[in-house]
């Protein structure tokens, strides 16, 4: 099995079809789709059994999240690459993971492409650089290989809404995940989307996660105005400490 691609669902039963006639229809056919639902009380189920395909394989139990949906479907997949679409977004036209697969992605561990999303800035398009790590790439615009998740384990449901964003972030600092971007538009991006909501605990500890995962690739002043930032926001004891002390460090090797 070549592509998992895992849809979490709670009472999707009006925008389902949408995403799946978008999978059901593509020229690349060696996929599976796991629908990972919430126990929806609406027609969500029957919209998915309606396909009638073996590929499509559906599971509804209690879940504490989209995230924990998502960790649920990691488990469950066979896959070697892993894909997460929402319930209402859909794959851009019939080719995309065929053009995808037919380009130069073996060795790499993470491909990242594209979303066509008007409400999203222009700025979260592009290779994905230290200067636009503030903007995050949504899990609709990436693929991620086994290796990934054997790496960082699942997503950390303690960012209930950017939970992909803590995910992107340690591949990006690492070097030992290879990374690919290419110029393609996956996916439509729905504007009501998950994730286009404020996650204010991701936002309370980014800056302290980006000083902790990059903090070799920062500037002298770029480290100054993260550790600012940090103790702005931050409230742990230990952490504030540590924060400090790494302020004092960059004030001594200044003089």
């Amino acid at each position: 099995m070549k592509l998992s691609i895992i849809i979490p669902t709670f009472n999707s039963a009006s925008v389902l079809s949408k995403a799946l006639d978008s999978i059901v229809g593509q020229t690349f056919t060696d996929w599976e789709v796991l629908i990972m639902d919430g126990v929806s009380n609406d027609d969500t189920l029957k919209v998915a059994q309606s396909y009638n395909d073996s590929r499509i394989r559906i599971y509804s139990e209690p879940d504490k999240g989209i995230y924990d949906a998502m960790n649920k479907g990691i488990k469950k997949a066979q896959g070697e690459w892993l894909y997460f679409l929402g319930s209402d977004d859909w794959l851009l036209n019939e080719n995309v993971l065929n053009d995808i697969f037919a380009q130069d992605i073996n060795g790499y561990d993470v491909v990242y492409g594209e979303v066509a999303a008007p409400h999203l800035a222009a700025n979260h398009s592009g290779e994905w650089t230290l200067q636009t790590i503030d903007r995050n790439r949504c899990h609709q615009a990436i693929l991620y290989s086994r290796k990934v998740f054997r790496r960082f384990g699942k997503y950390n449901t303690k960012y209930r809404i950017w939970a992909d964003y803590d995910l992107n972030l340690k591949w990006f600092f690492d070097k030992k995940i290879k990374k690919k971007h290419i110029p393609t538009v996956i996916a439509h991006y729905s504007e009501g989307g998950y994730s286009s909501v404020c996650d204010t605990e991701m936002l309370k500890d980014l800056s302290w996660i980006l000083l902790v995962r990059g903090r070799k690739m920062y500037s002298a002043e770029e480290k100054k105005d993260l550790i600012n930032e940090a103790l702005r926001m931050e409230t742990s004891p230990l952490k504030r400490r540590v924060l400090k002390i790494w302020r004092i460090s960059l004030k001594s090797k200044k003089q």
